[in-house]
């Protein structure tokens, strides 16, 4: 008898799979930031790192929580973290992994600024652009000009670039 939920895995054939996905971005020359919400193991997220991932993208700030504490030392949250515990949940988890996370409101942005510079800590920001699927982000070109140089001017931010999700194309 096995309690559900259970994770099962063919570990030679998981591992030959993360060997190929490694070679391949490896030949690309494209750095490999694996999702972790289909697998939510850090077991298996260090196996992804040490095959030579740069890091791993977490949807949600308690994810990564969890996948700090586990020893993963970059993490991508690929979502907006918003209100003050969160944000502040944010900022001291900066003090022991490189995280980065998704702005795409300037409200937002200053709250992380805030809690930042409170926890003597700079967060990497990515600044969120709608490819058209309309959930989120700033609508390209002028817009998104605009909010980077704001961005880029509060204290505790280092805006490390943008980032969009292209979900309908898939």
């Amino acid at each position: 008898y096995v309690d559900t939920p259970a994770l099962w895995v063919d570990l030679n054939l998981m591992e030959k799979n993360i060997r190929r996905l490694a070679q391949f971005f490896k030949e690309a020359g494209v750095g490999w930031r694996p999702h972790t919400k289909g697998i939510k193991v850090p077991a298996i997220a260090h196996m992804l790192v040490d095959a030579g991932a740069i890091g791993i993208t977490c949807a949600k700030l308690s994810e990564a929580e969890v996948m700090a504490a586990a020893g993963i030392r970059d993490i991508l949250i690929a979502n907006q973290v918003v209100g003050e515990s969160k944000v502040t949940r944010l900022a001291n988890l900066r003090h022991y992994t490189d995280v980065i996370v998704a702005v795409d409101s300037l409200e937002n942005a200053a709250d992380i600024s805030r809690a930042a510079v409170s926890a003597e800590v700079v967060i990497r920001v990515l600044i969120e652009v709608n490819s058209g699927m309309n959930r989120c982000g700033l609508e390209p070109g002028a817009p998104v000009v605009e909010f980077a140089r704001q961005v880029a001017a509060l204290p505790g931010l280092d805006l490390a670039g943008l980032m969009a999700w292209e979900g309908h194309v898939v």
